[in-house]
């Protein structure tokens, strides 16, 4: 018999052997459990100065996106993970073989907008946390994305041409932190290790993602958390991500870039804690 939100239920095997298709890891047993979803050409290794910082006594999850990290490459469906949806799904299936309730994503980037997603077909999730999250990426009329279409075409043409030029480029950008080359040379790594192909597959899903209609069906009490410079994510898009959630709010920290989880983990770990006192009293 289906679940009560209609997704078949998994076996046993089934379940394992999704978990280990997505290398998960669980550390910790405190409930509700924070799952944390890397972004775009990263993997699960870049919460490690994030880690711990986060609340004692609370289990832990991480995972990798299919295509991604130590995910398995035999599980890989190009028509799948041809737009978020895939990911949304691998999200809530992965919640259902952990048999996790009242969990709380915190979630970078893309992964704002698949966990959201996620939301929709779950009733697993109790909240969201948005690190640098959008809900489109382009600019469309008088909505200010970031990025004109020609803009990500071209840098899907560099993916292909030079992925290694690619990945070296457009770390320091989004870094935005040049006081701190560790930091950068730690991003081209994740950048660059990654499978050419499958990462060039998840940036056109991610940049040319369009899920603004779905903002208002989310339910759960959401965190956007936004650096006060960001060149992937303009502080209008995440004001209009904050504006369309019902039960959201938005919070600009005093950092840049597009990975303050790397560069200002204490601030991002604070304002986490206080988002968990809120919804969790």
């Amino acid at each position: 018999m289906p679940q009560p939100d209609g997704r078949p239920v998994q076996s046993f095997d089934q379940k394992n052997a999704l978990l280990e298709a997505h290398a998960a890891r669980v550390n910790g047993a405190g409930d509700p459990a924070l799952v944390l979803l890397h972004g775009f050409g990263t993997d699960q290794t870049i919460w490690g100065a994030l880690t711990p910082r986060l609340p004692p006594a609370r289990r832990i999850v991480l995972y990798d996106h299919m295509g991604s990290g130590a995910s398995n490459l035999a599980h890989y469906d190009p028509a799948r993970y041809a737009t978020l949806e895939g990911y949304a799904d691998d999200l809530a299936d992965i919640l259902e073989a952990l048999d996790l309730r009242d969990a709380t994503m915190v979630a970078h980037s893309v992964s704002g907008m698949i966990a959201l997603l996620a939301s929709l077909r779950t009733d697993r999730i109790g909240r969201l946390i948005m690190i640098g999250a959008s809900s489109r990426y382009l600019n469309d009329g008088d909505y200010e994305g970031g990025f004109e279409r020609g803009d990500v075409e071209q840098l899907l043409d560099l993916m292909a041409l030079d992925f290694q030029g690619w990945a070296r480029t457009l770390a320091p950008q989004v870094m935005d932190q040049p006081e701190q080359p560790g930091l950068i040379q730690e991003l081209v790594y994740s950048f660059s290790r990654s499978n050419p192909e499958i990462t060039r597959g998840f940036a056109r899903a991610t940049f040319m993602s369009d899920h603004r209609s779905a903002l208002g069906a989310c339910r759960v009490p959401t965190l956007v958390l936004q650096a006060s410079a960001d060149m992937v994510v303009p502080l209008a898009a995440a004001r209009f991500l904050a504006n369309g959630i019902p039960n959201a709010r938005l919070e600009i920290m005093a950092t840049r870039g597009h990975y303050p989880h790397l560069s200002a983990p204490d601030l991002v770990a604070e304002a986490i804690a206080r988002f968990l006192a809120e919804t969790q009293a």
